[in-house]
């Protein structure tokens, strides 16, 4: 089904539901001081988003940095007004010029994935850099991702692990699973497996489903803490045992795939939505392929998938508004509200308090 053909009311909540994905890149608001600031905050916390857009844009003419970057990225997702990456460029380009550091790593995103603006590594390398030398975060891992790859600067792994470890020392998953690569491979530093793994357990509990599905595999070929699959799933039903909600997801993908135990599907759905609860997103994810695609004693559930998929997105799944948007066009109007309506009674029941991740688009 088109999305054009959605009630209102559906197209309006499913806009919600992709600004809590974290496709917005500045929280917005703080420290306002403009009229104009205060009323696009109150829009955009109402669900309004072209009274949002609108007023963004007001506070953006008038210079503000803040409002430049997230009217910019209203346009790259179509929130409130219609989808327009050039006009995107236009505002990130704005307050990156002027030196406001999210907006000039926005700005390095779109040269480096061509969107809006004629794809460019050597454009890309230079707003990144400029964002992470004044620290960053994203612009720190990207630009040491771009040293990685060796795209618009020559191939450098030392490079890249100072970029990378800026990032990580801040507490971005993202770059800290980019480093643990490096550290396991030994890729521009000396290679160390125990900062790899200590790396790799730091993404995971962040939710990074790299990182959760690198440790699986690792602890089940005998690598790292657990010598055998066996001994893996007997370390993490331990650790699930004590509390610890991402054991309790691997040992869910342990089931699923018979690594170390007898599969068994309905035990693995049962760790998933253990972990779930506690809004771990490799147990969402799986949640959602599970109930896509269907299981042996799991039937397959359009509208369960959607379900998981949006809370998955909510958590900051990179890949979760793309997948929403692919799973409701095979669903009707009625089926889509199901869905938004078991996402919304499951946070509501289980995520009394949650913090919406924010996840700016990012080189890999």
């Amino acid at each position: 089904m088109s999305c054009n053909k959605l009630s209102a009311r559906v197209a309006k909540r499913l806009l919600a539901v992709a600004l809590s994905a974290g496709l917005l890149l500045v929280a917005p608001c703080e420290g306002l001081r403009a009229d104009a600031r205060q009323d696009a905050a109150a829009a955009y916390k109402a669900g309004d988003y072209k009274t949002a857009a609108r007023l963004f844009k007001v506070a953006a003419e008038a210079g503000d940095l803040e409002s430049q970057a997230n009217l910019a990225t209203l346009y790259v997702v179509g929130l409130g007004v219609k989808r327009d990456p050039a006009e995107a460029v236009h505002w990130y380009r704005q307050a990156a010029e002027r030196g406001y550091a999210p907006a000039q790593s926005q700005l390095g995103e779109m040269y480096y994935n061509g969107f809006g603006v004629a794809q460019s590594d050597g454009e890309a390398v230079q707003w990144y850099r400029k964002a992470a030398e004044q620290g960053d975060a994203a612009g720190q891992n990207n630009l040491g991702a771009m040293y990685a790859e060796g795209r618009g600067v020559p191939q450098d792994d030392a490079e890249a692990v100072h970029w990378y470890r800026l990032a990580a020392d801040q507490g971005t998953a993202r770059a800290q699973y980019n480093l643990a690569g490096m550290y396991g491979t030994g890729r521009g530093v000396e290679r160390d497996d125990a900062t790899m793994f200590d790396l790799l357990d730091r993404a995971s509990r962040q939710g990074h489903v790299g990182a959760q599905n690198t440790l699986v595999q690792l602890y089940s070929v005998g690598k790292g803490a657990p010598n055998t699959p066996a001994e893996a799933a007997e370390w993490y039903r331990k650790q699930a045992e004590a509390g610890d909600v991402v054991s309790r997801a691997m040992l869910g993908y342990l089931y699923y795939s018979g690594q170390g135990v007898t599969q068994d599907y309905g035990e693995a759905i049962a760790c998933y939505r253990a972990a779930a609860e506690h809004g771990v997103l490799v147990a969402l994810v799986a949640l959602k392929d599970a109930y896509s695609t269907g299981l042996p004693g799991v039937e397959k559930n359009q509208v369960e998938a959607l379900k998981w998929c949006l809370l998955a997105a909510k958590r900051g799944w990179p890949d979760g508004p793309q997948a929403t948007w692919k799973l409701q066009q095979r669903m009707t109007g009625h089926q889509i509200e199901q869905a938004l309506d078991r996402a919304k009674a499951w946070t509501e029941q289980y995520w009394q308090t949650p913090e919406l991740l924010m996840t700016p688009i990012s080189a890999p």
